[in-house]
């Protein structure tokens, strides 16, 4: 016999499968339109609503799981495709700077700005303030449980020796 707490148990469990679910279906999509693979699709993502001045290769790389070297071909795809240019830091002539290029900004706007408007108009229409508060509360507690599992897993040894 299942009790209330369980069946809502097995119901936010198959609706973040599902969430998740369209979430890589669409990612697979916005990755054919624009041409590149998944990892330079994050990063792209990451350069995107990054502040323009903080993100730099090596932060690239370590939020990609990738080494500099890594950081360095995906930047070069990037850039030869149009998506991304670097440059030296205003301040720090030591440090590059990568930021997205109008070309990167202007294909994603016409692919996901219609989901975003929609998306927005939606949770205002449906949710009262409190309940808009909750759910921003559970993706920013979701998010940051996903960010310490990553990590979890970068710290396993793919190929163990036992």
């Amino acid at each position: 016999m299942s009790t209330e707490p369980d069946r809502i148990a097995v119901e936010l469990r198959r609706a973040l499968e599902f969430y998740h679910g369209t979430l890589e279906d669409l990612s697979r999509e916005l990755i054919r339109l624009l041409g590149v693979n998944e990892t330079d699709r994050r990063a792209l993502e990451i350069v995107l609503l990054g502040d323009g001045k903080s993100t730099t290769p090596g932060m690239l790389a370590e939020r990609l799981g990738l080494t500099a070297a890594g950081a360095t071909i995906m930047l070069n795809r990037l850039e030869k495709q149009g998506y991304i240019a670097r440059s030296l830091h205003p301040t720090d002539r030591r440090r590059v700077i990568v930021v997205a290029t109008d070309l990167a900004a202007r294909r994603v706007q016409e692919l996901i700005s219609s989901l975003v408007d929609e998306g927005y108009k939606m949770m205002l229409n449906w949710y009262d303030p409190a309940e808009l508060e909750m759910i921003a509360t559970f993706l920013n507690r979701a998010g940051e449980l996903q960010r310490v599992h990553r990590q979890r897993l970068r710290d396993i040894d793919p190929y163990p020796r036992n």
